[in-house]
Order: C-alpha cells, then sequence, then structure tokens
C-alpha cells in the first residue's frame, strides 16, 4: 500500500497530511475543547433537565434522615400512656364534687396499709392506671382488671372483673360476674388483698344530707 503524504499548512500555521484530514487536527481538538457543554438530555421537547447538587440535596449529612415519629407535643410530659383518674375530689354532673361512698383498705400485697376512696357509678382497678391504682403488683392487669360500682339509687355496691387477665375473688370465691359486696368483705386481685368499707347504706345516704 502506497503511503500518501500531502503536507498542507492551515490558516494558523499548522501542517498537517491532507490526504489523512479533512481539516487541521490541531485546530479541531483546540475547537473541541472550547466548544461549552451539551444540554442534558431531555424527554420533553423545550424542556430543561436541572442537575443535581447533591450538598444541597444532602444537607450537612442528613440525607436519608427521618422525623421522628412522634411530635413532642403528642408525648405527655410524664411519658405515661395513661390518663390517672382522681377518686377523692371528682367532679359531679353538676359541677359540684362526686363525695366519697366508701374505701377499699389495702390489707396485703405491694400496697399494704393504703386506703382508696370510692365514688358512685364505676371504679375501675389497675396497675397504673385508673381510679384505683395498686402499683408494684405485676399480677394486675396495667388498667381496668376490676371494678367496683356503687348504685346510689339503690344503695347497693358491686364487685366483678373487668379486663384482666387474672381472676379475682370475693371472700375466697372466684367471681366471674358482678356480686354484691358487702361492708368488710374482702376482694383478692393478684396479691393484694383489699377490705371494702361501706358508707353510705341505711344509716346514710348523701341524698338524705
Amino acid at each position: 500500500m502506497e503511503f500518501q503524504n500531502q503536507l498542507t499548512p492551515c490558516p494558523n500555521g499548522h501542517y498537517y497530511n491532507a490526504a489523512l484530514h479533512a481539516k487541521c487536527p490541531i485546530c479541531n481538538e483546540s475547537a473541541a475543547a472550547s466548544m461549552p457543554p451539551t444540554e442534558p438530555f431531555s424527554s420533553a421537547p423545550g424542556s430543561v433537565t436541572q442537575p443535581i447538587d447533591a450538598a444541597s440535596s444532602m444537607g450537612s449529612g442528613n440525607f436519608g434522615q427521618t422525623e421522628p415519629p412522634f411530635a413532642d407535643s403528642h408525648v405527655p410530659s410524664d411519658h405515661s400512656p395513661f390518663t390517672y383518674t382522681s377518686i377523692g375530689g371528682d367532679m359531679g354532673p353538676e359541677g359540684g364534687i362526686a363525695p366519697v361512698v366508701g374505701w377499699l383498705v389495702c390489707i396485703e400485697g405491694p400496697m399494704r396499709g393504703n386506703d382508696y376512696r370510692l365514688h358512685a357509678g364505676y371504679n375501675y382497678i389497675g396497675r397504673e392506671s385508673g381510679d384505683i391504682r395498686l402499683t408494684n403488683d405485676q399480677q394486675i392487669s396495667r388498667q381496668n382488671h376490676a371494678m367496683i360500682a356503687f348504685d346510689d339509687a339503690d344503695n347497693i355496691y358491686y364487685a366483678g372483673p373487668s379486663a384482666g387477665r387474672n381472676l379475682i375473688k370475693v371472700n375466697g370465691k372466684t367471681v366471674i360476674n358482678a356480686v354484691e359486696l358487702n361492708n368488710h368483705d374482702i376482694l383478692s386481685i393478684g396479691t393484694t388483698k383489699l377490705m371494702f368499707v361501706a358508707l353510705c347504706g341505711e344509716q346514710f345516704s348523701w341524698k338524705k344530707v
């Protein structure tokens, strides 16, 4: 094969082989280096695709960081998931104080020696939440384990299970449904024993005061 050499000068003073190149390769390389970058690919005519700024999208190392599941305003100040209700001093339906109608006195268990006031209607017993809170007894459900109720229309007290997993007993007998509660009856729940002391009855009633 015969090698052709047509040495030709370009307008910029460069010499190149015209048999191999249609234009000066040195000038072409300089022109290519000075050309502006091409536009990024766009899927739609006339649209402009903006380059991704990794620094702005990532921030200061926080890329992919999620918000906490709950805002601070959703968490109670005591970090407790329950709303506690006090018995003594509850407001009655007419805006007055709901008076005490009896007591439960702990005679055995972690809360031995404590007393708990009862009001008319339902009084719920739990370990952490409810009208009567028997803390430290792990065999008692956190809330609504059992209930004590007082019917102020008939002056009758009742005791029965609520939503607890363990059974309750009145005077040593297992209670499945609510039973009438009499003065000095013993309510067994978990490892705790409570003596019931009635205030209202034949000799006294808040309705007669």
